[in-house]
């Protein structure tokens, strides 16, 4: 195989000699590239609008979604009962699928209690931590009201 038949193989162009190409040839010319052309159409069918079938129609099959998110948000959208004039139903009684939903696996309340029990925890185990290392108590000793009531008084200047 010849270094010309390689990079015609390897890069999907065909070299063509200039002497032959005449004043309106660019030099090289592309060869049938049916993977690119795949591609394409990949890539529009992706950026179209999925379509299920609507409840109630397509013989009384209910769903068939491509995800779960989507039967779960088709089947949410179903047991409302939309009003008739909102209904965006497309050709064969097929209605578009455009918007992702997102469902939390943990509510935000409780993200907002777990971090702030973790705050009030790192809190206390870094007064137990400076009380014990830095200080000469003990660890315990931090968590006493006497402790702190000291503390309190050595604020405001009575001891």
């Amino acid at each position: 195989m010849t270094e010309k038949e390689k990079r015609e193989q390897n890069t999907g162009r065909r070299s063509v000699n200039r002497k032959n190409t005449g004043s309106a040839g660019t030099g090289t010319l592309r060869a049938s590239n049916r993977t690119a052309e795949r591609q394409k159409v990949q890539k529009r069918q992706q950026r179209a609008p999925k379509t299920v079938p609507v409840a109630g129609q397509a013989g009384g099959k209910v769903f068939k979604a491509t995800n779960r998110t989507a039967e779960r948000e088709k089947a949410r959208v179903s047991a409302k009962k939309k009003p008739a004039g909102k209904a965006e139903a497309t050709k064969g009684g097929q209605e578009e699928v455009g918007r992702w939903v997102q469902i939390r696996l943990i509510p935000i309340w409780l993200r907002v209690l777990l971090f702030l029990i973790g705050v009030v925890l790192a809190a206390v185990l870094g007064v137990m931590f400076g009380f014990s290392v830095i200080g000469d108590g003990k660890a315990a000793d931090a968590l006493k009201p006497e402790t702190w009531q000291h503390i309190w008084k050595m604020i405001i200047g009575d001891v």
